[in-house]
This record gives structure tokens, sequence and C-alpha cells, in this order.
């Protein structure tokens, strides 16, 4: 809660420097327009112009944040006034700006739901091309064929179709009474040349290399002298997306508030201090996994091999030559959109970790969501979302003793990292119980083969064709010493069966080690409380159990209410308690202020009915 503080005292007033700032820019406008008119450079006209549009983007981002009205709700309106103001002059739509851009905070770097992703090009003309035509790509969002199918760009559809149609009329307006010529240089000429220097300078820029999804590398910090004035402050871009509702000219101060927080987690901070990282180096972003710490990331798949008929081997690209750093036995989670839902699942790791490769096997198993999709669907070149590691399924710190694992199926994953490590690492006897339904069902049957030969001394296995039950693992473990450090990984059954012989062999509990994967679905409590809730003045009757959030009622029902992230990160869920009480599960104040909070706003991400309740979204 400490740093929580120290970024609060930044936040919660009006931002009269912002509103100041819009007045500026407005003035600026009415002299350039007169300075067109008396005869000054159409050029020099239009770069002037893109430098105003510049600053009127600022005014836009932050009202899409809230970050002008500070959560003092008699300035709420005044915020909104500004924002539609400062985004006619961008020529684009205010309410769908905001869903976008909390959408890209949502989901910074994602390449499926991050909107400000597009501009993530393979080459230097197509980063431009791409910068130049994001514009393009936001019209797409807002009005093009899938638009009716968002619940949450739907909803403020028709309020950019009102947009649009003022615009043009006012441009015509503009046409038909001979000031077409100004009109094109000062605005829209204006306009379309600040558009790709904002892409580049807030999208492209800030993310590069555009694959990093925590939170403290997602982004960068440039410390160069002058280019926070220069790009009003967009130079901090971290410290924008880790407190969004700090305004644009305080990011620096709040920068050498945090700055040493900053230097623990290896943020890519850069330029020409002597503590600074080099400029635009991809290394600086890889930080966490060079640093062995839990990461995420996007990862592109290097080769996709086939293990059996119904399980494939995945192996990710290291980035940039960083090798990946984890404890074998431990797993990563895997998450891709199905249906345009993010699911995600864990997998073992099954790389030596000596080799600084990411490795793991995926098997077709009856209603695996994930594990089919990936199994039927992934090829190399592909990306999926990748976090870890994780886990505590690990090796003992001193190994003093003789090891044996007991793996069934898809069990065998993680048990041959920790075997090939051993090896690799230690003299101590390995032994290894496999199970499977047939050899052509044995993952990894040929590298168990190659290691058993270069082994030989030390490393001996069997393979079981016959489902492995109590008698038939005392059977094979009978001769086990009672001081033999034992891992177990597989089929509930079978791990039962493994304790029970262990135990009885005389093996201790402190010497047994299991490893089970299981995805749980949630169950609901039937226990319920009914929400009213208008939205855009059409009222919805959602009943929510005590279990769910409001939105995952919603969604659950089909009466989808807007949203991005699901975890109180953007705020797009934000809506007004107008009666009844609710529960907080817990609170992400990041997007949401302590006054919003007094005023009645919540996150229907985050919060679960008490009783009967009314909302206004």
């Amino acid at each position: 809660m400490k740093n929580q503080a120290v970024w609060q005292k930044y936040s919660g007033n009006v931002a009269w420097p912002t509103i100041i700032l819009f007045f500026c820019l407005c003035l600026g406008y009415l002299m350039l327009w007169n300075f067109y008119k008396a005869g000054f450079s159409a050029v020099w006209t239009s770069c002037i112009g893109a430098a105003i549009a510049y600053g009127m983007f600022t005014v836009a981002h932050e009202a899409s944040h809230g970050n002008i009205s500070g959560g003092v709700g008699s300035f709420k309106k005044v915020e909104q006034i500004l924002g539609w103001l400062s985004s006619f002059f961008l020529l684009f739509p205010f309410s769908a700006f905001v869903i976008i851009h909390l959408r890209h905070h949502a989901h910074t770097n994602d390449p499926v739901k991050d909107p400000d992703h597009y501009v993530n090009g393979s080459n230097s003309f197509s980063i431009f091309f791409r910068c130049v035509t994001l514009i393009g790509h936001y019209f797409g969002l807002t009005l093009g064929k899938n638009s009716k199918n968002d619940t949450t760009m739907n909803s403020v559809r028709n309020q950019s179709l009102i947009f649009l149609f003022i615009l043009i009329s006012i441009l015509c307006i503009l046409i038909l009474s001979g000031n077409g010529d100004a009109l094109f240089f000062v605005f829209i000429l204006s306009a379309l040349i600040a558009a790709p220097i904002l892409a580049f300078s807030f999208d492209w820029l800030p993310h590069y290399p555009h694959n990093n999804l925590s939170k403290y590398h997602n982004t960068r910090i440039i410390t160069v002298p002058g280019l926070e004035f220069l790009s009003l402050y967009q130079s901090y871009h971290l410290i924008h997306h880790l407190y969004p509702r700090v305004p644009f000219y305080k990011y620096r101060s709040c920068f050498l508030d945090i700055e040493s927080e900053l230097f623990i987690e290896k943020s890519p901070i850069e330029g020409f201090r002597s503590q600074d990282l080099k400029l635009l180096d991809k290394q600086n972003t890889y930080a966490d996994i060079r640093s062995g710490k839990t990461w995420s990331y996007i990862l592109e798949v290097e080769r996709v091999i086939k293990e059996t008929p119904d399980a494939i081997k995945i192996v990710f690209k290291n980035l940039k030559g960083t090798p990946f750093l984890f404890k074998p036995g431990q797993y990563i989670v895997i998450s891709d959109y199905i249906n345009n839902d993010l699911v995600s699942r864990c997998y073992s790791i099954c790389e030596d970790p000596i080799s600084g490769k990411l490795g793991i096997v995926v098997k077709r198993i009856p209603d695996g969501i994930l594990s089919n999709h990936l199994v039927s669907n992934l090829r190399a070149n592909d990306v999926v979302r990748v976090s870890g590691p994780f886990g505590k399924f690990m090796l003992p710190e001193i190994i003093d003793n003789p090891f044996l694992f007991i793996a069934g199926g898809s069990g065998i994953t993680p048990v041959i990292s920790m075997i090939k490590f051993l090896l690799r690492t230690s003299s101590q006897k390995v032994k290894l119980l496999y199970g499977c339904r047939s050899e052509v069902d044995a993952i990894f049957a040929n590298e168990l083969e190659e290691l058993a030969d270069q082994y030989s001394k030390q490393f001996t296995y069997h393979l079981s064709l016959e489902i492995l039950d109590k008698d038939r693992q005392y059977h094979y473990l009978m001769d086990t010493d009672i001081n033999t450090f034992c891992y177990i990984c597989g089929p509930t059954p079978m791990m039962e069966a493994s304790r029970l012989v262990l135990r009885k062999i005389g093996v201790k509990n402190d010497f047994i080690k299991t490893e089970e994967f299981s995805y749980k679905t949630k169950k609901l409590s039937g226990h319920t409380h009914r929400a009213n809730v208008v939205i855009n003045n059409t009222k919805l009757v959602l009943t929510v159990d005590s279990l769910e959030t409001i939105l995952e009622a919603s969604i659950r029902v089909g009466k989808e209410l807007p949203y991005a992230c699901k975890m109180g990160e953007c705020g797009t869920c934000k809506a007004k308690l107008i009666s009844g009480e609710v529960e907080w599960n817990f609170k992400k104040d990041k997007v949401i202020l302590e006054n919003e909070i007094d005023q009645g706003y919540i996150l229907t991400c985050l919060c679960t009915p008490k009783n009967d309740i009314a909302l206004k979204v």
C-alpha cells in the first residue's frame, strides 16, 4: 500500500493545467487560422497545426482516464465536454476513443486484444504504414462489420455516428462558405499529420519490442532531458501505465518518487544518466527473464514436434538469445483465444534448465478446450501468451539421496526435466517407472532410450503398458530404499496407489512429492441477488450469484456489460451504484479513486451484490 500512497498524492484533484492547456490550444488554432488567412505558408500552417493537434490529443487522453475532473463530481460534465471538443479537432469520436484506449491499457502488447498493437510492423516501412493508417484502424473498430457484435463498442455506436454527422456537417458548411482551404491546412491536414506522430510516440516507441505483458516492463521511461516537454511527458509512459489516474504533468514527479522501486523491478529506464539503460535496447524489457523472476510474454513458437498421435511438443523461441531460467519440475501458463475468450491452462516444462530453452508437451484429452485447440491448430511462428515459471514441484536443494520418479501419461513432462537435470549435474541413482496405455502413447520414448544408453550406470527406467495399480507398483518398487526422494505425477488413482505403496515400503512423507494439474470450473452457490442495470437508457435485469461478480453474471446470461480486462486494471466497467450495497472482492484503486467510490462508483468486474442493487453504466 506504500506505493499507492505515493502516487495518490498526485490524483484526486481538478487538473487545471490540462484545462488551461485546452484553451491555449484553442487560441492557437484561432491564431493559426487568422495567420493562414493573412498569407502564412500552407506548409508551416499544417506543421504548427499538427503540434497543436498533438496537444489536443493529450487533453482527450486525460479526459478518457477521468484525470481532468480528478474524480470531482462537479467537474465530470466539464471533462466530458473537453473530451468531445478535443476529439473533434482530431476527427474521431471521443466515446469510441475511450473504449479503444482503455482496451489498450487492459491488454497492453496483446496482439489480439490490444488495439494499438496494430502499429507493430516487421520493418521500418510497415511500421510507418501502420502508424499512418492507425486512425483508419480505429474507425474500423468503431464502425466496422464486427462493431455491432462488440457489446462495449456497440453501446457508443450511435454517439459515434452522431459525431460523424455533426463533424461532416460543420466541414461542409465551412467549405461552402469559402473556407475550404483554411479548413484543410489548419485542421484536417494538421490532424492527419499528427495522427501517425501520435501513433509512433504513444504506441510504437514506448512499447517496443511489444511482447512483454508485465506491468513493470510492458512500456518504458526515457529520461533524456527536455524530451518530457517535447512529448508532453509521454517519455515517462511507464508511469502512465502503472498509475493511469496520475495527470500527465505529474508523471516525472511521480517517477522520482518511485524510482527506487522501478530500479528494484529492473523496469526499462533509458537515457544518458549513469544509472540509465541504453536507449531502445530490446534486452531492457527482458530483465525479468534474465533475473529469473516470474514473467509474462507473447512468445513465438520455434517448432512443433509430434511426440505421439495425441501429443505435441511445443518449443518457444528465445527472446534475442536470452535463456529462459526455471527450475526442473516447474510449469508455465499458456493462454490463447478460443471463440474470443482467453483460455488458460498449466503445462509443465519438459526441457533441461541448463539448455535455456522452453518447451512443453500438450496432449489431446476429452473436453480439453485449450489442449485440443493447441494440438489441432498451433504451428511454428504462431504466437501465444506465456507466463511463468510457477510451481513448487521441484528437486531438493541438497541432492544427497537416490531418486525415484513415477509418471503416468503426460505426467512424464515435469519428470523428464528433473531426470535430465539430475543426470547432467549429479551422480545419484535415478529410477523411473512410467505407465502408458501403449508404446505409441509413450511420450519422450526415444529420448528416454537415449538417456538410458548414455547414463546406463546411473539411470534405469521401466515402461509399463498396464494400469499402475497398487499391486503392480509394489512389484516394481518393493526394493526401493526408504531414503529415496520420490516424485509422482500422473492420474489421481495412480498417484494415490503410489503413496500407499511408498508408505508401505517405509518411505517417509517428507520424501514424497506429488504434482497434479486439474482445472475446476467455478461453482455457483444458488444464493442470488437482483441487479437492475441501466445502460444507454436500456434496462437490464441480472440475477447475480453470491460467488460471482456483476460482470461475470452479465456474461453468463448473455447480457454482457461493457468491459475489457475483467481484473480492475482499466476502468472500462466502471458504473454508478444507484441503490443497494456491493462487496468488493478486492480493490484496484489505480483506476478508481476514493472520491469516486464515495460518490457511488464501482467496478462491476470486482463487485458482488450484498442485496438487490440498481446500477447506471
